[in-house]
């Protein structure tokens, strides 16, 4: 359901999704402005109506998938909760802690007390889990725990090691986070060979460990909370500018980037990571292939192909442009889709004396309708392996959800344009 949700909320706004800023590059170069919301007109009741069928159909289409349990979960994990963290005073289920598909939460330990993995999290709590390698690392980037600014590492142990883990921490800042083992890591046995993850404040510390033979960093440091404060007021910022158009959203989209820098939200190399650039180079390729869609006089040729197909009739007309755009976006990219069918639906407005905003409105909507197939946008792709989703469930339950989302898009477009 997660994947869904993301592609219906993201419609809403010229920045929520690549492809609205996208159409909105591309209509400017028609004379055409969109402002931050222009699309909220067609999006927020598809995504209104889109929520209350998740609510209801997806209990029953991923019944018992939240109890699967992965075979390779033979990691055992120990955090303890900083007094600090957001999730003390609240139940691990609430928060996202308790079971995924790929880690579980055995238990509690407070003290020498072992408490069920429903009670409420305490400060200096110990939360132990069973997890996969994956799922270290996920637990590692959670900002829930209040975990220091310390970075994880997967290492190694020497050959001639015949301590514990507790031996192994001993007289050093390196923590042991998670090994191979049922028991309990401070008590269990430090295998030559045998690969754990750690945690230290300073790599000196491990590179001169003489129970470690070789380490690597396994993940970023733990993201901290405490500037979580700074990234919200930074992208309200953001946004209240380009919604009332106090700069150019470029401008202020960049400015945003900058600040979250500057206040040490993200680090300059973190930031730069972020940057996708094949998205970048796919986004700059598809404004070409819009222009060319014009200049080249394809789109008249499909708009007048659209008009035939829906014999002057408002109805038809929005139902084909909606349909396939739904069709484009789910065999091709969201940005091709966009690159193609903004130019066909700035010509087809002009040729029916309809607003060309609202059918812009129409295609931004459609092209975020790509829940059917897992290969057509990023998110499905990120949730696919996490959630042990296989193409049929994608199939399962996207049809009904596109079809809805279809008859809603279509009678909020025509109730606008008629």
């Amino acid at each position: 359901r997660v994947w869904s949700c993301g592609n219906m909320s993201v419609s809403t706004t010229l920045i929520g999704t690549s492809s609205n800023l996208l159409i909105a590059g591309i209509a400017a170069g028609s004379g055409v402005g969109l402002s931050m919301f222009s699309f909220a007109q067609v999006a927020v009741p598809v995504m209104l109506v889109g929520w209350v069928v998740l609510v209801l159909l997806g209990p029953r289409a991923f019944r018992g998938q939240q109890d699967f349990v992965d075979p390779a979960m033979s990691w055992r994990v120990e955090i303890k909760v900083s007094p600090t963290a957001i999730g003390v005073g609240r139940r691990p289920a609430n928060i996202g802690l308790h079971t995924t598909q790929q880690f579980k939460l055995l238990h509690i330990r407070r003290g020498k007390e072992r408490l069920s993995p429903d009670e409420l999290i305490a400060a200096d709590d110990t939360l132990v889990f069973e997890a996969t390698q994956m799922g270290i690392a996920a637990l590692w980037g959670s900002p829930r725990l209040g975990l220091s600014r310390t970075r994880l590492y997967a290492a190694t142990v020497a050959a001639g090691e015949q301590g514990t883990m507790a031996d192994l921490q001993a007289d050093t800042d390196v923590q042991v986070i998670a090994a191979q083992t049922s028991k309990r890591l401070r008590k269990t046995q430090a295998e030559p060979g045998e690969t754990i993850f750690v945690t230290c404040e300073d790599t000196a510390e491990l590179q001169e460990h003489q129970a470690l033979a070789l380490w690597e960093r396994a993940t970023d440091k733990a993201p901290q909370p405490a500037l979580t404060g700074w990234a919200m007021a930074i992208l309200a910022a953001v946004i209240v500018s380009a919604s009332f158009g106090l700069a150019p959203v470029e401008i202020t989209a960049f400015t945003g980037a900058v600040l979250m820098v500057a206040t040490r939200v993200l680090t300059p190399r973190s930031a730069a990571r972020a940057l996708e650039w094949d998205l970048l180079f796919i986004l700059a390729g598809s404004v070409g292939l819009g222009a060319i869609v014009v200049e080249s006089g394809l789109s008249d040729v499909i708009a007048d192909a659209i008009s035939s197909l829906s014999a002057g009739s408002l109805p038809a007309l929005v139902i084909v442009i909606a349909v396939a755009t739904t069709i484009l976006t789910n065999i091709t990219t969201n940005a091709a889709a966009a690159s193609i069918l903004t130019p066909v639906a700035i010509a087809l407005a002009a040729q029916q004396g309809v607003d060309t905003i609202t059918l812009l409105a129409l295609v931004g909507t459609c092209i975020s309708f790509t829940f059917i197939n897992p290969f057509s946008h990023q998110s499905n792709l990120m949730v696919i392996g996490p959630g042990g989703y296989t193409m049929g469930s994608f199939v399962k339950f996207g049809i009904p959800l596109v079809a809805v989302s279809l008859v809603t898009v279509v009678i909020t477009t025509y109730l606008l344009v008629r």
